[in-house]
C-alpha cells in the first residue's frame, strides 16, 4: 500500500506544481475565475487599473509560495514517507489538510467552478495518498 500511495502523492505533489506553474505564469486566468465567481467581474472591465495589476501579483505571490510548497513536500515523499516514516505522513496531513481542504472550502463558498475543480483533484489525490498506508504508518499494537 505504501507503494500506491506514495504514487498518489507523487501525481497529487505533480498536479499541485503545475496549478501553482499557472499561477505564476499566466495569474490572470485564475485571477479572472475568481474575479467573476466573487464579484462578477473581470480584469480587463476593473476602472482602477492598479487593482487589476495588484491582483495578478498577488496571484503570482500565491503560486510561489505554493510551488515552494510543492518543492518543499516532494523532499518529504521521498525522504520519509516512502520509507514509511511517521513524521512524513503528519506533514502531508498537515500541509496537505491546510492547502487543499482550505481551498476546496473556499472555492465552494465561491462558486469558482475552475478552481474548485482543481481542489477537488488534488483534495481527492491527497486523501487517497494519506489514508491507503494508515495500517503501515499506524500498526495495531500486539
Amino acid at each position: 500500500m505504501l507503494k500506491t500511495a506514495t504514487a498518489f502523492l507523487f501525481i497529487g505533489m505533480l498536479f499541485a506544481a503545475l496549478y501553482s506553474l499557472v499561477l505564476v505564469v499566466s495569474p490572470q486566468t485564475i485571477a479572472n475565475s475568481t474575479l467573476e465567481a466573487r464579484a462578477d467581474t473581470s480584469l480587463e472591465s476593473l476602472q482602477d487599473k492598479g487593482a487589476g495589476e495588484t491582483i495578478l501579483v498577488y496571484t503570482r505571490h500565491t503560486g510561489i509560495f505554493g510551488l515552494s510548497s510543492s518543492i518543499a513536500m516532494f523532499f518529504v515523499l521521498f525522504s520519509g514517507f516512502k520509507k514509511g516514516q511517521k513524521w512524513a505522513w503528519w506533514a502531508f496531513l498537515f500541509v496537505g489538510g491546510i492547502a487543499w481542504i482550505y481551498g476546496l472550502i473556499l472555492q465552494i463558498s465561491e462558486g469558482d467552478m475552475m478552481n474548485l475543480i482543481g481542489h477537488v483533484i488534488g483534495t481527492g489525490l491527497w486523501l487517497i495518498g494519506i489514508l491507503l498506508p494508515l495500517k503501515t504508518f499506524f500498526p495495531k499494537k500486539a
